[in-house]
């Protein structure tokens, strides 16, 4: 019955890289805790395997092809579904290519404080005022297609500066602001809209973008609600809305990494 079937060098590597994508697959939906979507595709994965090995051994290409279908559309379903971790991880294997990052690493803790202060200063006085703003924070490095969406700036962050963008009589009111270490690198720039239909409807334009920037990127969003002065923070694709001046600095410190936390409790 095995007659013809011989075991070669390129059968290893073919059933390493079998075991490399099951595992890299186990994992990665481990960590979204979709269990039952691990089963569904393990069972195919194995059935598709069996089948191969059968084609092997009588010959059976029909069924092989017939089993390479759902393989192909679970591949489509599965790319479709999480686009945006797909999108997060890879991200993260090209950042260091992105726009640098080395001259913000010298930043001490006191200048990174600074910057942090100013922001709250002037999320304090928008909110009262209820000026829509959308601050992105960047912990690590901007993609470029982000920052040619807007008008480059590289000012040191301010307090009046930002105010003055979103002053809805600004030309560039309407975008997002992106900051990276104690600088302001562009203002006025677009950002992917959140299509999760976990958003509330209630929340327009502006939120939906503060979200969708952090589903594809380790970015953090501020965001200021125009119709209620509402500070809301945007993580991870996660929203937290009503967020306090000593929360959003206890947040904003463990996002840049700096040193002596408020007593108040972050994300």
């Amino acid at each position: 019955m095995l007659a013809g079937f011989t075991f070669e060098w390129k059968n290893i590597i073919e059933l390493a890289a079998v075991v490399v994508v099951w595992t890299l697959m186990f994992l990665f939906f481990v960590r979204k805790k979709s269990l039952k979507l691990l089963a569904l595709y393990t069972v195919v994965f194995l059935l598709y395997i069996g089948v191969s090995v059968c084609d092997r051994l009588y010959a059976l290409p029909l069924a092989k092809d017939a089993m390479l279908l759902p393989v192909i559309f679970m591949t489509v379903a599965l790319v479709v579904v999480y686009q945006s971790d797909l999108k997060v991880i890879f991200f993260n294997l090209s950042k260091h290519s992105d726009k640098g990052s080395s001259q913000d690493d010298q930043l001490s803790d006191d200048e990174l404080r600074i910057a942090v202060d100013e922001i709250i200063r002037a999320c304090q006085t928008m909110s009262k005022a209820r000026t829509g703003a959308l601050i992105v924070l960047a912990p690590t490095t901007v993609p470029q297609h982000i920052l040619e969406t807007g008008v480059p700036l590289g000012a040191l962050v301010s307090s009046p500066l930002l105010e003055s963008i979103f002053n809805t009589k600004a030309p560039i009111h309407d975008g997002a602001v992106i900051i990276k270490g104690n600088r302001l690198l562009a203002a006025g720039c677009f950002l992917p809209l959140s299509e999760t239909q976990s958003v509330s409807k209630t929340l327009g334009t502006r939120h939906r973008a503060g979200i969708g920037i952090t589903e594809e990127s380790d970015m953090l969003t501020i965001i200021i609600s125009e119709e209620t002065g509402i500070i809301s923070i945007a993580q991870r694709g996660e929203l937290h809305r009503y967020v306090t001046p000593d929360r959003l600095r206890d947040i904003l410190h463990k996002t840049l990494h700096i040193s002596q936390l408020t007593k108040h409790r972050s994300l």
